[in-house]
């Protein structure tokens, strides 16, 4: 802390907080990326690219930058870490961390031992991966680290780091991926008890497996209506066939019982019938002499989802 009892940069600008040797800054950065966790010195060193980090970190923790926890573990004073957690450097040191953490466990380096130590810090990385919006890299740290926190058994950390690895498959538009980490946590579930949440996230993971193809829908829906509008046409003309026969019905029964054979004159019966079937409609006019039936024109158009048959009957009597 300083003279004035402030930390250092409490008002200065997040680049003026980084110290001038890039040993400094990267080990701040890297402290500021895992937030409230730790990091050993060895790790440090590594990412600080120095074989001499010991008089490095001794200063910085003089300076009151960072502090060390009772494991001889380091972490950033809460303001230092939030003015640095965005900058270029964190940016840059973040790659290299992630990396890291990828290389111990391809290496089998991240043992249970050592996930004891690292699990909060691994959750912080991920978290500043979420943050900055590193999908890709967060999505690879995931898929490469889980594994270790089921062999742990820290299923709660489990569960966090597969958390966030379905936000970024969500935000990539990975359904794959999504689907993988849908399922690992059911696993995880499972593995302590909790049926309910593993049922929940399988049937998630099933459903968004054989998710709805609307474009595969849309075109057996065409080809549905296609065939049911073949059929109706295929159907039209004997539907129209009966609507004629029981028109001319219809104007004999008018005609005979408006006089029977005593009535001389002409007899007209104008009876509309609309049909309605799919991508037609049909017109068509008749004239009919009773006791037999002549037809004088027939014509048929075709425009829209309507049938419509109009008979004209003339009865002499």
């Amino acid at each position: 802390m300083s003279d004035g009892g402030r930390w250092p940069g409490d008002e200065t600008a997040p680049t003026e907080i980084l110290p001038g040797a890039a040993a400094e800054r990267r080990i701040l950065a890297a402290l500021a990326i895992v937030g409230r966790a730790s990091l050993s010195a060895d790790e440090l060193a590594a990412l600080s690219e120095t074989d001499e980090v010991r008089p490095v970190i001794d200063d910085l923790e003089r300076r009151g930058l960072i502090k060390r926890d009772e494991q001889k573990r380091y972490s950033a004073t809460a303001r230092v870490g939030q003015e640095i957690r965005k900058t270029d450097e964190a940016l840059a040191t973040g790659d290299r961390l992630l990396q890291y953490m990828t290389t111990l466990a391809k290496g089998g380096k991240l043992t249970p031992e050592r996930l004891l130590e690292d699990a909060e810090a691994i959750l912080g990385l991920s978290e500043w991966a979420g943050e900055t919006g590193q999908w890709a890299a967060l999505l690879e740290l995931v898929k490469t680290l889980e594994a270790c926190f089921s062999i742990a058994h820290r299923v709660d950390e489990w569960l966090t780091l597969l958390e966030r690895g379905r936000s970024a498959a969500r935000a990539l538009g990975d359904r794959r991926s999504e689907i993988w980490v849908l399922q690992q946590m059911a696993a995880a579930s499972a593995s302590v008890g909790d049926t309910s949440a593993a049922q929940r996230y399988m049937r998630e993971a099933d459903e968004l497996q054989r998710g709805p193809a609307p474009t595969a829908r849309r075109v057996a829906s065409t080809e549905q209506t296609v065939a049911a509008g073949t059929g109706a046409a295929s159907r039209a003309p004997w539907i129209i066939g009966l609507l004629i026969a029981g028109v001319v019905g219809i104007g004999a029964g008018y005609a005979l019982g408006s006089g029977g054979t005593d009535n001389v004159g002409e007899t007209t019966a104008r009876v509309p019938v609309t049909v309605t079937l799919p991508g037609q409609t049909i017109t068509t006019s008749d004239t009919v002499t009773l006791p037999a039936t002549t037809v004088i024109s027939t014509t048929t158009e075709q425009t829209t989802t309507t049938v419509t048959a109009t008979t004209t009957v003339t009865v002499v009597g």
